[in-house]
C-alpha cells in the first residue's frame, strides 16, 4: 500500500509539474507574441510637447488647441522634431473633415510642419495630387488621402527628411493682414519659404 501511495504521489506530481511548465510555456509564448506585436506598431513621440498634442481637449485646431500653436510658435528649431513624429499614430481629439476617425500626433505634425515652413507634396514625395473634392465644407486634397494612410507614414518621413535636409529656405514675415489672432497669440510673424 505504501509503495502504491508513493507511486500515485509521484506520477500526480510529474502531471503537475508538466501543467505548470505547460503554462509557464504558453505565457512566455503570448508575451513574445505581444513584444512582436509591439515592434511592430510605428515609433512614439518622445518630444513632450508633441506628445501633449494627443491630450488636448480641444477638437479643432482653432486658438484653443494651445499645445498646436505653441509648437508653430517655436519655429524652426522645432521641425526635426516634428519630422521625428511624423509616423506617430497616437490618436488625438482633433477632428478633420477629410479623415473618418480622429487626427493622429504624426498627422498633426504634418500640418503644424505646413505652418513653418513649406514641404511641397510633390517636390518631397515625387507624386502629383491633383484631386481636390469637396466635403462637407472641406477641401479633401488628394495628398490626404495618402497622408492619413499610416502604412504610408515611414515613407513619407524619411522623404520630408531628405527634402529639409538637402533644402534651402528663407523666413519671410507675413504681412499684418493675414496675422490672425492666434499668431499674434503665439509670436508667429511668418514663415520658412522654400527656395528653389
Amino acid at each position: 500500500m505504501t509503495i502504491f501511495s508513493t507511486l500515485f504521489l509521484f506520477l500526480f506530481s510529474c502531471s503537475n509539474q508538466r501543467s505548470e511548465n505547460e503554462i509557464d510555456n504558453q505565457k512566455e509564448l503570448t508575451e513574445t507574441l505581444a513584444e512582436q506585436k509591439v515592434d511592430n506598431r510605428l515609433p512614439v513621440t518622445k518630444d513632450s510637447l508633441i506628445a501633449k498634442l494627443a491630450t488636448m481637449e480641444t477638437d479643432t485646431l482653432d486658438c484653443s488647441a494651445d499645445v498646436y500653436w505653441q509648437i508653430i510658435g517655436k519655429g524652426k528649431s522645432y521641425i526635426p522634431k516634428l519630422i521625428g513624429s511624423l509616423t506617430d499614430t497616437t490618436p488625438t481629439n482633433i477632428y478633420h473633415g477629410c479623415k473618418k476617425e480622429k487626427l493622429n500626433i504624426g498627422e498633426l505634425s504634418y500640418f503644424a510642419l505646413e505652418e513653418i515652413g513649406d514641404f511641397p507634396a510633390f517636390i518631397v514625395t515625387q507624386i502629383q495630387f491633383d484631386v481636390i473634392q469637396i466635403n462637407n465644407g472641406w477641401h479633401c486634397w488628394s495628398f490626404y488621402d495618402y497622408l492619413f494612410d499610416n502604412r504610408n507614414k515611414k515613407e513619407y518621413q524619411n522623404k520630408v527628411k531628405a527634402f529639409y535636409e538637402k533644402s534651402q529656405f528663407e523666413f519671410v514675415e507675413y504681412p499684418d493682414s493675414v496675422i490672425t489672432d492666434c499668431m499674434k497669440e503665439y509670436s508667429i510673424k511668418g514663415k520658412l519659404k522654400w527656395k528653389e
